[in-house]
């Protein structure tokens, strides 16, 4: 199944970030956003696919006259239109793309070497709806887009250890909504902001990764700002939790 974004609208309240269904969320934060709630897929049934798909956890093989499928195998629609072609390794599928009704491209995977694999979706106008690259069977980044192509969502993951480089969500003007980079890889600290509807800036600081706990904190100054951009407090942090505020 595709990877699926949903954003609520939200008050300031705890929440996990949002991911590719990975158990191993490590960052909370207070988010006062608009709503993005990600579309259902066109065509769900394109996922069944996946299940012959290795890479995307797929533990089935697809059986073709009672064997195995080996080489390049299509369905069609009713109307005789493509829905799928892929190529099959022992019943495993390892390069393959579906098709809308339309005939435009619905996805398509592709596994570029024994480690390396990508699986690009779009929207049913053509345009790139989510592109994702995984290694060795893990995905290390992901992207969401919008149906007029601009960003909506990223994250990347690090190649070796268990949290994020990157989180950033976008509205569909464009404007930030959260940004989440590692700016201290000794330290494990990520910078954060947080933003109102419109692009204004709404809170900043840093979190720390704790490698025993497995989870991510905030930690040091931490600045929230009124909508006109005036400073509203400053909270001072160690381990999630407030020593002052101001």
């Amino acid at each position: 199944m595709r990877p699926s974004v949903v954003i609520l609208l939200l008050f300031p309240l705890a929440l996990p970030y949002w991911s590719l269904a990975q158990p191993d969320l490590i960052l909370e934060s207070d988010t006062y956003g608009m709503v993005l709630l990600e579309e259902d897929d066109p065509n769900p049934e394109m996922n069944g696919y996946e299940e012959f798909n290795p890479t995307m956890g797929g533990n089935k093989l697809r059986q073709c006259a009672q064997w195995p499928c080996n080489g390049w195998v299509q369905d069609i629609y009713p109307d005789g239109d493509l829905k799928h072609r892929g190529l099959y390794a022992e019943g495993a599928l390892v390069i393959y793309r579906n098709y809308y009704p339309n005939g435009r491209l619905e996805r398509e995977f592709r596994q570029q070497d024994v480690i390396k694999s990508v699986l690009r979706t779009y929207h049913p106008n053509g345009v790139l709806r989510s592109e994702t690259r995984f290694a060795n069977g893990a995905v290390l980044k992901y992207e969401d887009h919008y149906s007029d192509g601009s960003l909506r969502y990223v994250e990347q993951r690090h190649r070796s250890r268990p949290y994020y480089l990157r989180m950033d969500l976008f509205a569909p003007t464009g404007d930030p909504l959260s940004l989440l980079r590692l700016v201290d890889r000794k330290r494990v600290e990520f910078e954060m902001k947080e933003y109102y509807p419109g692009g204004l800036l709404r809170s900043e600081g840093r979190a720390r990764y704790d490698r025993q706990l497995m989870d991510t904190r905030k930690v040091g100054t931490w600045r929230h700002y009124e909508r006109d951009g005036s400073l509203q407090r400053e909270e001072l942090l160690v381990d999630g939790k407030v020593q002052s505020d101001r």
